[in-house]
């Protein structure tokens, strides 16, 4: 019988969760964790690392920039009682106030505005969505002029009543907006869901309704609540609990916005769970992930409509966080699973290619902000957490690797108090990402009714000194694997033998079963797990004990990490290309799939295509 490769590439579908794998495009993956599609190819996700913990331990309701007067930014974030400022000289977060202003809830995530006018300058306008209280919450601001506090900031309305709250702040037009308010009356405070409320223009501090050019306000003609909302050009896209409305700014002086609704669609269920691009305003809701436009809205998760109901917690859809990455053209979506009550996974849409994938990952919230100093070539060391090789950056440049002070950087905060700087690196703080990918169900002779016989799968990736991956195939509708087998991702190397174990010994001393070697050969050594230390580039000349173990000779590993397992010995030294990889199957069945597990590494691996090769074997479609 005549062999039929398959030729797999490029890379586009990502996560098709919605039809059977038999289905499903060739290159979509009902599972693909901790992995991104971009430009055509598979890369596992990059890792992050610390940027600074808030004091209090407490959880991370909010990390928001701070424009100041000459342009720059500063960093600020918040737990649940307080807010900090990130310190660029002493590389830390300062606390700020001299007690808690916020009586935050696991929900109530910390919402901003900047502000700039001729007569206000430079401020941060915020609040976690709850009403001032007498002693704590309600908006707030900060303005570098007073940098250890910040400020109350409840305006009067005219008439006796005073702002003391809303759920979202905006900028638009030179106004301040606000929505969802609460309003004290001096007896009582009343919440308004359906309320714009606005200031003078270019006057925050000129709230007053009933007096010409001050503030004013508008009402939505719904009995809905708003729930989230978006800034798109000229306008401000509002998530009610069961609509979708547009705020739009008016001719009219004594009348600054108007409301216009767009639909009665229910489209979104988190206050944080929605994101602005260009010319959409996304959302995810317990009915899917939509796209507004200020015209209409549509369903943009045709290839997992379902994802929002059967894999995040719809109990927990008040913790569903969006962020887009500007760098990396990616939006991410913080999610709790299944039963769990605090966010581990992420949903990542490339914007490029419209793919899904999904990332493994315990976040609150995320955010941005600015990295403290510029740093250079001389500041990647182990002092500086920066620790990587030429070699590790990939197909990266070295400016890729260099950022400023003024750049804004993707931070991520988690319920400890901690804020990682995100998209760095390969690994989660020198944890290494393990991936998962399963393939949709492939025969190029189904159409024939015929079987295939899956001789064998390559791929072509990126070489790395560390990544072993386990290829499983499978065949029909089996649960189990009919074949297992273990991949690296080097080039032809001249293997010499699979490492059984290094020893912490000096010299150190290498379980390498039935080696053939001399006494004086040279060696490389890569894929070994926990003792990463002897994956080096550089050779080491061998001293022989027996026919299974060698000695490195200068080599002492006593202070080495333990060796966990996996390694091989070659012959050649390691280098830097792309090559083709091969796994051996061999079933015969109607369908054909591999789940495919990948660890270790030292930068984001890429895979550029998958090549299965086939034999037709009879005309049985069934068993």
């Amino acid at each position: 019988m005549q062999l039929t490769p398959m030729m797999i590439t490029p890379f586009k579908t990502g996560l098709e969760t919605d039809v059977e794998p038999w289905i499903a495009p060739p290159d979509s993956f009902p599972i693909a964790d901790n992995v991104h599609i971009r430009h055509g190819f598979i890369q596992k996700r990059s890792g992050y690392t610390l940027f600074g913990t808030l004091s209090q331990a407490l959880r991370v309701m909010g990390i928001l920039r701070y424009i100041q007067a000459n342009g720059s930014k500063a960093t600020l974030a918040f737990d649940t009682t307080r807010a900090y400022l990130y310190n660029t000289v002493t590389n830390v977060f300062d606390i700020l106030d001299l007690g808690p202003i916020m009586g935050s809830g696991v929900y109530d995530y910390v919402w901003g505005a900047n502000w700039q006018s001729s007569n206000v300058r430079n401020r941060l306008y915020f609040t976690n969505g709850l009403p001032y209280n007498g002693a704590v919450d309600g908006i707030r601001f900060f303005d570098a002029n007073t940098p250890t506090i910040t400020t109350l900031f409840t305006p009067s309305t005219g008439g006796g009543n005073t702002l003391y709250g809303a759920k979202l702040i905006f900028t638009l037009a030179s106004r301040l907006i606000v929505l969802g308010t609460y309003e004290n009356d001096g007896i009582a405070t009343t919440n308004h869901p359906q309320r714009a409320r606005w200031c003078a223009k270019q006057d925050p501090n000129n709230w007053n309704d009933l007096v010409a050019g001050g503030g004013d306000f508008a009402d939505a003609a719904t009995g809905d609540q708003i729930v989230s909302a978006q800034a798109l050009q000229n306008q401000i896209i509002v998530f009610y609990t069961n609509s979708v409305w547009t705020l739009l700014p008016t001719s009219d002086p004594n009348k600054a916005f108007r409301w216009v609704r767009l639909n009665s669609f229910r489209a979104c269920d988190g206050k944080m769970a929605s994101v602005a691009y260009d010319r959409f305003a996304k959302a995810l809701g317990i009915r899917g992930i939509t796209a507004t436009d200020g015209t209409e809205t549509q369903r943009i998760d045709n290839r997992i409509e379902d994802f929002t109901i059967n894999f995040i917690n719809v109990q927990e859809f008040g913790k569903v966080f969006c962020q887009r990455s500007f760098e990396s053209q990616r939006w991410w979506t913080l999610y709790c699973t299944g039963a769990s009550t605090e966010n581990n996974k992420a949903l990542i849409f490339d914007d490029e290619s419209g793919a899904y994938t999904t990332y493994s990952i315990n976040l609150n919230c995320m955010g941005y902000g600015n990295a403290s100093l510029d740093y250079g070539l001389n500041d990647f060391s182990v002092a500086n957490n920066l620790d990587y090789s030429l070699d590790e950056m990939g197909d990266d440049t070295l400016q890729d690797w260099f950022w400023d002070q003024t750049q804004d950087i993707l931070l991520g905060g988690d319920i400890s108090g901690n804020i990682f700087q995100l998209e760095l690196g390969a690994e989660d703080i020198e944890s290494p990402i393990d991936a998962e990918i399963q393939s949709a169900a492939w025969n190029p002779y189904q159409s024939d009714g015929k079987e295939a016989q899956m001789s064998f799968i390559d791929f072509y990736v990126d070489t790395d000194r560390e990544t072993i991956g386990t290829v499983e195939f499978f065949k029909n509708d089996e649960e189990n694997p009919y074949s297992t087998q273990t991949i690296n991702f080097l080039p032809n190397l001249n293997f010499i033998a699979d490492i059984n174990n290094v020893m912490q010994s000096n010299p150190c001393q290498v379980d390498i079963a039935q080696h053939g070697l001399a006494t004086g050969a040279t060696i490389f050594i890569y894929g070994v797990l926990g003792m990463k230390q002897v994956n080096s580039g550089n050779g080491y000349t061998v001293t022989v004990v027996d026919e299974n173990i060698v000695t490195l000779d200068g080599i002492d590993s006593t202070g080495f990490d333990a060796y966990v397992g996996s390694g091989s010995a070659y012959r050649n030294q390691f280098y830097q290309t792309k090559t083709w990889i091969r796994a051996f199957g061999g079933g015969i069945g109607y369908l054909h799939s591999i789940r495919l597990f990948l660890s270790g590494g030292e930068r984001p691996f890429r895979i550029h295509s998958f090549q299965p090769s086939f034999k037709a074997r009879g005309r049985r479609k069934i068993n």
